[in-house]
């Protein structure tokens, strides 16, 4: 038999029991003016409001691991359900390509340290040809100097007729030629300065060369060891995406070859609660839940966190709450669909009137205004956050201390709340008693205060209201008339 089957042979079966249930709680009774009234008796016991929810089994912490090359996987080392130490070797990719760049970043870093040492070479050069340079312009300038003073011996000559023409004019080419060669050893040595500096631009590239041909070389041989796959942390393999052959290209995202757990022995499921129940949700509350694998186990958790970011689906908002779970003996296991009920109020024994005698009004008397407030049950709506001195980081850069959370917990959970219901009276005329209400599970509201005690009946409807659905029944096409609680007549 299949799941929906069973699920449709379930429901009537379930739906047939609580109308046999409810027929069995219920009391016809006719007042003084002849009015059938249905009554339910006011009970005394233990009381529980609760939240019901699903979530799905996690580990707490889960580790991808991921290769920063691409390459063909040439072995593994680790399978599913793998016990891994941090450093141990999960896998190697083939290594062949890798070593190649290693060995060309080596030759490209050989090629670069040899200009560095030419370029070195050629500052020395230069700085001989400098101070030769230096040494010509200072001989050029000794013998301008001496030219000049011969050829000023020979205008003194000259101008008292002791010296002959020929004599002074070779005095004066003398002069003109040092001068000359002075002229030139100065254009030599700024030549030689120019290239001075030329050289040493040229080193420092040779030295940037190098440095990144030192870097290149470094990536390479990084990339190599990358080839080997090690585990980061401690814990166990739960899944393994590659298989030996299997070739990845590790573009701009990192592939994930392998997701370990930390610590299976302790899990934690992630909740999803609706808006309307979170304000009523602490980290005090009881949280108990069931798994289709061990139907008949209920499993403890703890609210370790309520979280503040909201999920809109549909619009429907909801709230994570994530319940911390204690898994020592390795039962429960990631991905298991977990129904959870959460305790928010408990109560041992309490006196209870059912919700129906709450909504209950008199034929032509308006509906009482608190029918809503016993169906959604608001008065645990109360957050305090524990510990108001904590500080938050705020500031860019500022480290994030783990113990620095908000804690929330319920200021009240049993804010009264006025409500009203109706009993007979000594003539067997209905009468309204107000009542003081508490918590309700949706069903029966625990009564705080009030001129009622246990096994006291309390009127939930009268045969009026009924032939008046039955007439909308019959108006909107559905059918024959129907009797109370469904039943033909």
């Amino acid at each position: 038999m299949t799941k929906k089957s069973l699920v449709k042979i379930t429901i009537p079966i379930i739906l047939l029991i609580l109308v046999v249930t409810t027929v069995a709680a219920l009391k016809l009774r006719t007042s003084a003016k002849g009015v059938d009234y249905f009554t339910a008796t006011v009970t005394e016991g233990p009381l529980q409001k609760t939240i019901n929810a699903t979530g799905v089994v996690q580990t707490v912490v889960t580790v991808p691991v991921s290769t920063q090359v691409s390459g063909q996987v040439q072995e593994l080392f680790a399978d599913f359900n793998s016990v891994v130490k941090r450093g141990q070797l999960l896998a190697k990719l083939d290594p062949r390509n890798l070593e190649s760049a290693v060995t060309n970043s080596k030759a490209q870093l050989a090629s670069a340290q040899a200009r560095l040492r030419s370029a070195e070479a050629e500052v020395r050069t230069h700085t001989a040809n400098l101070n030769s340079a230096k040494a010509s312009l200072a001989g050029a300038r000794v013998a301008r100097d001496n030219a000049k003073l011969q050829l000023d011996r020979a205008n003194q000559s000259n101008s008292k007729g002791l010296i002959a023409k020929n004599d002074y004019e070779t005095a004066q080419a003398n002069y003109d030629s040092a001068v000359a060669r002075y002229d030139q050893a100065v254009a030599a040595l700024d030549q030689v300065d120019a290239q001075s500096a030329s050289t040493e631009a040229g080193i420092a590239q040779a030295k940037a060369g190098l440095q990144q041909a030192e870097a290149e070389l470094d990536r390479t041989q990084v990339n190599l060891e990358y080839a080997n796959i090690f585990s980061p942390v401690d814990g166990v393999v739960i899944s393994r995406d590659v298989d030996v052959g299997q070739t990845i290209a590790a573009s701009t995202a990192a592939p994930t070859l392998f997701n370990i757990a930390t610590d299976l022995s302790e899990m934690q499921v992630k909740a999803s609660i609706d808006e309307a129940d979170i304000g009523s949700v602490s980290e005090d509350a009881k949280v108990t839940f069931t798994v289709d694998s061990y139907p008949n186990t209920i499993f403890t958790g703890k609210i370790a966190e309520i979280r503040l970011n909201p999920q809109t689906v549909q619009n429907v908002v909801t709230y994570s709450v994530i319940l911390r779970i204690q898994n020592k003996e390795l039962r429960l296991k990631p991905g298991m669909t977990a129904s959870i009920k959460i305790t928010v109020a408990e109560r041992d024994k309490v006196v209870k009137v059912p919700n129906s005698a709450l909504r209950y009004h008199l034929p032509g008397t308006p509906a009482p205004s608190f029918a809503d407030a016993v169906a959604t049950d608001n008065s645990d709506r109360a957050i305090a956050r524990a510990g108001a001195g904590v500080s938050l980081p705020q500031a860019p850069g500022q480290r994030w201390n783990p113990v620095e959370k908000l804690r929330f917990a319920t200021l009240d959970r049993a804010q009264p709340r006025e409500g009203s219901v109706f009993v007979f009276g000594p003539d067997k005329k209905p009468v309204q008693k107000n009542v003081m209400l508490g918590i309700t599970d949706g069903a029966m509201t625990e009564l705080i205060s009030g001129a009622l005690k246990a096994n006291d009946e309390v009127i939930v409807g009268d045969a009026t209201q009924v032939d008046a659905q039955n007439q909308i029944n019959v108006q909107r096409g559905q059918g024959q008339q129907q009797g109370p609680l469904g039943r033909g007549r």
